[in-house]
């Protein structure tokens, strides 16, 4: 008879502990953000700490959570496993190298600034600005453009795409007009924190200008000086 009772309790703690496996705590934060794992450590009224499945610890303010709910664990894992930001503000910085390809292609060296809205895990639009220093001509051309971006997944590694589109203006030259801007890229989001992650991709940028050659008297307008580069950035 003690043989059946042990065998019971066994099964009911088996059946239990089952049980409580297929839930998980979620963090909802202000930001938007949303954090599925286990809380490891919880300070009341301060501060929490919660484990996710891939093993990050991310710490945060209470001042800084929406709520916190316990929900049924998913049968296939997402990047909410993990911490993403899911909407509001994004901060992006990208540099690069650009090779000039095409007749009329120059090198230079970009550097680029955007201010966006991430209106949820794939899409984002903002405007950017930065400098093209372009090393024939000496000169640094100011672009001013919409940057739209879009992931592919909802991962903590996904592929993206963007496109700029604007126009550019001459900064050595009384920023006088030099012409569009376009630049499609694409390339490769890592998610390295709860609110940032590095992006590193491959972008062809077409700039219309316009050629003057004093020598051989030569005038062309309204040409592509197409260049290629890989760039890095950061968000945030």
């Amino acid at each position: 008879m003690k043989k059946y009772i042990v065998l019971a309790i066994f099964a009911l703690i088996a059946h239990v502990s089952f049980g409580q496996n297929k839930y998980q705590e979620v963090v909802y934060l202000k930001d938007g953000s949303i954090i599925r794992g286990i809380i490891i450590e919880q300070v009341p009224n301060k501060s929490l700490k919660i484990e996710t499945v891939g093993k990050n610890v991310f710490a945060y303010e209470m001042n800084e959570i929406e709520k916190i709910t316990k929900e049924p664990i998913r049968g296939k894992r997402t990047a909410q496993d993990g911490s993403i930001k899911r909407s509001g503000y994004k901060g992006i910085v990208e540099a690069g190298y650009q090779i000039g390809v095409g007749d009329n292609g120059v090198d230079r060296m970009k550097l680029d600034f955007i201010n966006s809205y991430q209106f949820n895990p794939y899409f984002s639009l903002g405007v950017g600005t930065g400098l093209r220093y372009y090393f024939d001509s000496d000169a640094t051309i100011i672009p001013l453009y919409a940057d739209f971006r879009a992931n592919i997944m909802d991962r903590d590694i996904a592929p993206y795409v963007s496109l700029g589109v604007g126009y550019s203006f001459n900064s050595t030259n009384s920023f006088e007009g030099v012409g569009l801007l376009l630049s499609p890229t694409a390339g490769v989001n890592i998610k390295i924190s709860d609110k940032s992650a590095v992006n590193v991709g491959l972008s062809y940028e077409m700039q219309k200008v316009d050629i003057y050659d004093d020598w051989d008297y030569y005038y062309s307008s309204n040409v592509n000086s197409g260049a290629l580069s890989i760039i890095v950035g950061i968000s945030f």
